[in-house]
């Protein structure tokens, strides 16, 4: 067996251990709030995602609009872990996103630096950062730390595409991006603006050949990460213009309250600021020194910093969402920084002193994120996980899920009514002697066919946002059975093309390459 596949073997040992033990902690130590109840039910209504985006088995069987308003296709990943055992699927799965957020980040680092000291220790600072730490023990949204795998493939992607060497790697995490979390969509779309206007002062752009093919692979990966995300972005726009999206602020940290917390005097303050003075006259050399792709880096966090630490605010629109992407983006620039500066200082030092270090940096960042742990104020721990009741978690996510509350009305008095429910259909049997108007719980959508009695019937929209229907007198059954509507059917398929053609594409060109592609930088 040679080398390089030992150095593969112990490399994926020990981020599966270090993943193994991540997850443990978490079993341990994490408050188990609504927040993770949210993304287990999330994962577990996504059993017939692909035939209709309603599951009335979950949501309390509100028939929920999350999967139109939500991306799914990455966070699906977790469905048969956390349908096997709740508790421990759930960890299983943690630790394996942890060890593709390992693997990611020293895969893409390794690719854009040829150097597996600089890859190794930007993929242990990345993964067990204090950022990360806040996204799984305290935030706890499944996509904000799930969508970190993806990152650093994007903006390798984004090196080697303003290279004009390829687009693919571009496409494919851009896309899975957009299927994970939309606001990091977004932040990372505006931080390709800079790199559109910078990349005039580099030597590579001085050429019109260079412009052209840029432009045309503009338009590939456009055309091919429009049609690979059609699938979201189709549903979601046709449901909008029936429902208003609103989405409560997250609360985002205020760095400066808490700066201010530590009542520095004035010679602290004083001592402070020569300090930041000194840090910066180091980043201006560090700066000059660099090569192009680490002063647009550089360049890039500038405003990021503002925009974080000023939490800024648009009218109209939620960006504490987009701050927070900000923020995991940033987080990843500062660390491919501060690697870059290790590597600068310790490049010529004996091979037991990187070890040393490597060693030093696992060990400190193990304990750091262990001691954050038990701070943590945990009210209950995961072993509650396995008497929740998933399928009665409801929350309003842009629509009306938990506004019904699972009450029948008729004739605007609440009723008891038998039903059941199996993925996405629904039966109700009723009886009256008087034909009255029933008020379902459930969510309207298009995408229903409604029969009373074996007869399609029209249903219409009543004050609370639910479904209501007349009903004969005597016995009704009725019968609601979900599917995509024709624009969902239509995007579904096209989307489905789109990554047909994008795994062609990447498959051939991996096949046909011949020659290695100078990516240095």
């Amino acid at each position: 067996m040679s080398n390089h596949s030992w150095k593969k073997i112990i490399l994926g040992f020990i981020f599966l251990l270090l993943s193994i033990l991540y997850a443990v902690v978490f079993f341990q130590k994490v408050n188990f709030t609504q927040t993770t109840i949210f993304n287990i039910a999330h994962i577990k209504s996504l059993s017939n995602v692909f035939v209709s985006p309603i599951n009335f088995d979950y949501w309390d069987h509100s028939g929920s609009l999350i999967n139109l308003f939500s991306p799914w296709l990455t966070i699906m990943s977790g469905f048969l872990f956390v349908n096997f055992n709740v508790p421990i699927g759930f960890c299983v799965y943690l630790a394996l996103i942890t060890f593709l957020t390992l693997v990611s980040a020293y895969f893409y680092m390794e690719k854009f630096s040829k150097d597996t000291f600089e890859s190794l220790l930007f993929a242990i600072i990345y993964a067990f950062s204090m950022n990360r730490f806040w996204l799984v023990f305290h935030e706890q949204r499944l996509e904000n730390y799930l969508v970190l795998i993806f990152l650093p493939m994007f903006y390798y992607g984004v090196y080697i595409f303003f290279k004009n060497h390829s687009w693919k790697t571009l496409a494919w995490s851009f896309t899975l991006i957009i299927w994970t979390s939309p606001y990091m969509a977004i932040g990372v779309l505006l931080t390709l603006l800079p790199i559109g206007v910078l990349i005039i002062f580099s030597k590579i752009s001085h050429h019109w050949k260079y412009w052209g093919s840029l432009s045309i692979n503009s338009l590939k990966l456009i055309g091919l990460v429009l049609i690979t995300t059609i699938g979201f972005i189709g549903p979601l726009i046709d449901i909008q213009f029936h429902h208003n999206i609103v989405q409560q602020p997250m609360k985002n940290f205020d760095f400066i309250s808490w700066f201010n917390t530590f009542g520095f005097s004035t010679i602290q303050g004083y001592m402070l600021l020569a300090i930041g003075v000194l840090l910066s006259l180091l980043l201006i050399m560090i700066f000059l020194k660099s090569s192009f792709s680490y002063k647009v880096l550089m360049l890039e966090m500038i405003p990021l910093m503002a925009i974080i630490i000023c939490r800024f605010q648009i009218s109209e629109f939620d960006t504490s969402r987009l701050i927070l992407a900000f923020q995991c983006i940033l987080d990843l620039f500062v660390i491919i920084l501060i690697s870059r500066i290790i590597i600068l200082v310790f490049q010529e030092g004996p091979g037991i002193l990187k070890l040393f270090l490597m060693v030093l940096t696992i060990g400190g960042l193990g304990w750091l994120n262990y001691n954050q742990s038990n701070s943590i104020d945990s009210e209950q721990n995961f072993n509650i996980s396995q008497k929740i009741d998933y399928s009665k978690t409801v929350v309003s996510y842009h629509d009306h899920a938990a506004i019904g509350k699972s009450k029948f009305l008729v004739d605007n008095k609440k009723a008891d009514v038998s039903f059941y429910t199996k993925n996405n259909d629904y039966w109700i049997q009723y009886y009256n002697p008087k034909s009255v108007i029933l008020d379902l719980p459930i969510q309207d959508y298009s995408g229903y066919k409604v029969q009373l009695n074996n007869e399609t019937v029209k249903t219409t929209i009543s004050k609370r946002g639910t479904l209501q229907l007349r009903t004969y007198s005597g016995k009704n059954i009725i019968e609601i059975h979900s599917r995509y509507n024709w624009i969902g059917i239509i995007s579904l398929l096209i989307n489905l093309f789109g990554f047909i053609i994008l795994g062609y594409l990447s498959l051939k060109d991996l096949i046909g390459k011949n020659k290695k592609v100078p990516e240095n930088s």
